[in-house]
């Protein structure tokens, strides 16, 4: 039997989600017709493809659809719709389907169940992404490989999944705004990533968190209560 909700976060303001919506819906529709003439350029002067500016502008283009399908999925984020679904298949599935990709950049993967796990209401697609945004996180911290550990306890209130790297920490003075909105510490980042994850578990009613030590690696830890 299956029980669908819909819970709002205690994070932005449906006026500011909406706000997002308008901005974003207004940029892309610009950057969907400079896409096209550039794809048109390159037809009519394939000799481009070689040319260093010419790769510049696809590779900021790609940057920049990215970034509007991460405000997007950060726009959506805050309203789950909920099923009762078994956290650690979900998490079982996830794992076989990045462990793939994970191996050819030597990191391995593991996944463990410290306790039985119920059923949970939860948001499937949002639960996934919640987790690949995890798992994606840790795998970036080892660019040499290494390990990322995912637990699951349940201890009759509350479910709690950890996923740890071996990686290369997060300095300290960066912990504080690790969630927030555009803030980013990474070369490439787009401050959105960690933002969807926190947006995802407050609308589960749930808590994440994490912690660190510089040159031994990251956990992030993630609760839900039983519902």
């Amino acid at each position: 039997m299956s029980k669908e909700s819909t819970t709002n976060s205690q994070g932005l303001s449906e006026e500011c989600h909406a706000m997002i919506s308008r901005i974003s819906h207004e940029v892309r529709n610009p950057v969907a017709v400079i896409h096209s003439f550039h794809q048109l350029l390159l037809l009519a002067h394939p000799e481009l493809s070689n040319d260093l500016y010419f790769q510049k502008i696809q590779e900021n283009m790609a940057f920049l659809n990215s970034l509007l399908d991460e405000l997007s999925c950060y726009n959506h984020s805050y309203r789950a719709v909920r099923a009762y679904v078994n956290p650690y298949l979900l998490l079982q599935n996830l794992c076989a389907d990045t462990g793939v990709l994970l191996e050819k950049q030597q990191v391995s993967i593991e996944l463990v169940k410290e306790s039985a796990i119920p059923r949970f209401a939860l948001d499937t697609t949002q639960f996934r992404q919640l987790f690949l945004n995890l798992i994606r996180n840790a795998a970036e911290a080892m660019p040499s490989g290494g390990t990322i550990k995912i637990s699951l306890c349940f201890d009759g209130d509350f479910l709690t999944i950890r996923v740890q790297d071996t990686g290369c920490g997060i300095p300290a003075e960066d912990l504080p705004t690790l969630f927030d909105l555009f803030v980013t510490h990474k070369k490439n980042g787009t401050g959105l990533g960690l933002a969807i994850c926190k947006e995802i578990v407050t609308a589960h009613d749930g808590t994440i968190s994490v912690s660190s030590v510089p040159g031994e690696g990251s956990t992030f830890t993630v609760v839900f209560p039983f519902s």
